[in-house]
């Protein structure tokens, strides 16, 4: 009996710490990645993401070791945590931005300016609803 009264109460709090778990804001970017090149304009040559930390490396000349110059980001909001780049590295990763459909662009842009224009007037069917109107009216004025 006391156990099925603990699985109540536990059952019934779990949506309340649900809704209260902080969740990101649906414009927040969800994916980070290294910028191209520091501030020094030296181009990345080799990156990794473990999934917490993004690792960039931007060595001064082609074949130099990695971890020569390189910066970390988090994953989780873009933001820098390690210059071992001489103070070069940018402030934040670059946001991932999802290829958009061309066709689906022009689509969405054909639809937008149909919703932007004024509606055009039909005057046959404003004809055909007038007199259908005038009827309605004539049958209830003979029924009172």
């Amino acid at each position: 009996m006391m156990s099925l009264v603990a699985f109540i109460i536990v059952a019934c709090s779990l949506p309340v710490f649900a809704a209260v778990a902080p969740r990101a804001p649906s414009g927040s970017p969800s994916c980070y990645s290294c910028p191209g090149a520091d501030n020094a304009g030296f181009p990345l040559a080799s990156n990794n993401n473990d999934g917490t930390t993004i690792f960039c490396s931007y060595p001064a000349f082609p074949g130099e070791d990695p971890n020569d110059f390189f910066c970390t980001y988090s994953n989780a909001d873009g933001s820098l945590t390690q210059d071992h780049d001489a103070g070069l590295c940018p402030s934040s990763a670059s946001t991932c931005s999802k290829k958009r459909d061309p066709d689906m662009e022009k689509a969405m842009k054909r639809v937008e300016q149909r919703a932007a224009q004024p509606a055009t007037s039909r005057p046959e069917m404003l004809t055909a609803r007038m007199a259908l109107g005038k009827k309605k009216k004539a049958g209830k004025g003979g029924k009172a």
